[in-house]
């Protein structure tokens, strides 16, 4: 396993899948990607296939080799699904709509398009999404075996995006130890090892809780890189989320005050000072060293598991990492 102690710096200049905007998506996804296009357009077409990239780098070397482009492709569809529900909570604070999508995904509930107050579009969209996904994930030999398992880290994730909303109400609710509990679900990378496994005929069972140790703290590394590369970003769009942000705010160096100020006037000369005190503190560095103890303490269980290349599995988050740091607005 490699050793992290000097990986990486915060300057990192170049995306490794910078290329990824020329190459067309999969079959599976381009008509779920031209409906959103039509239908929701609050993404570029961009980080569908950016991500599509991406997951070529972390995929369980268990996956059956005929089915790892349809675990790719469902990664997408997951990505999609939590990306437009996290966008109806944060982005446009709709809660009334958050509450039908948060249903979706659970046959025992019913989203209705038709409530009052709700956008059925994107109610419509999302179910649309979630049929696709499911078709993907449910062709895996081993789908129903670790069903319930992905239903379970799918309503974390979810829990998530609820949780975001409340502070985007209550930002004085913040702290980083809930951050932890709560928001590192969104990334949703426990849920895509769960729809590798789904895929993988070869993997030992007995291997299950070490697979989650490694993949637990892969989710928390790539929590972290998101939030280094998308604080700033969040914080103009009033956002207040990130564990950049929240790390600032316990320890001082803004206040609740300026960031409710940013709610009545989200202009640039209200976020640039916000912007350049947390730059100049040491906060986004506290945070690269919370991802080298995180890898680290992955790597201790590379070994224990045969079933599955671990070793390989972690090495790919950094290459993640690299790409998360490239696109960093100070970049």
């Amino acid at each position: 396993m490699k050793n992290t102690a000097g990986f990486p710096p915060l300057e990192v200049e170049t995306d490794p899948f910078a290329e990824a905007d020329s190459r067309p998506l999969p079959k599976t996804v381009r008509p779920i990607a031209d409906a959103y296009d039509e239908r929701i357009a609050d993404r570029d077409r961009s980080l569908w296939r950016w991500f599509y990239r991406a997951t070529a780098e972390f995929g369980l070397s268990c996956v059956d080799t005929d089915h790892v482009r349809r675990t790719r492709s469902a990664k997408v569809l997951a990505t999609m699904f939590i990306t437009v529900v996290d966008d109806v909570a944060e982005r446009y604070g709709d809660r009334a709509t958050l509450a039908e999508l948060l249903k979706v995904p659970f046959e025992h509930q019913h989203a209705d398009p038709t409530r009052a107050s709700v956008a059925g579009e994107y109610v419509r969209f999302q179910q649309e999404v979630w049929a696709a996904l499911r078709a993907l994930y449910d062709d895996g030999p081993r789908a129903g075996e670790f069903a319930a398992l992905f239903r379970f880290d799918l309503r974390q994730a979810l829990q998530s995006v609820d949780y975001s909303a409340l502070l985007a109400q209550h930002p004085g609710l913040a702290s980083e130890r809930e951050l932890w509990t709560y928001d590192a679900h969104n990334m949703m990378v426990l849920c895509f090892a769960d729809i590798d496994l789904a895929h993988s005929s070869s993997f030992d069972s007995a291997d299950l809780a070490a697979v989650r140790e490694v993949v637990t703290r892969a989710q928390r590394m790539a929590r972290v890189g998101n939030w280094i590369a998308t604080w700033e970003r969040e914080l103009a769009e009033g956002d207040y989320s990130s564990g950049v942000v929240v790390r600032a705010l316990e320890s001082g160096v803004v206040s609740t005050d300026e960031l409710r100020a940013l709610e009545a006037r989200p202009t640039g000369d209200a976020v640039e000072p916000i912007v350049a005190a947390i730059r100049e503190s040491d906060i986004e560095g506290s945070f690269v060293d919370r991802w080298r103890r995180e890898y680290d303490d992955a790597a201790r269980f590379v070994d224990a598991v045969e079933s599955v290349d671990l070793r390989t599995y972690l090495e790919g988050f950094e290459t993640i990492f690299r790409a998360q740091l490239a696109n960093r607005p100070s970049n």
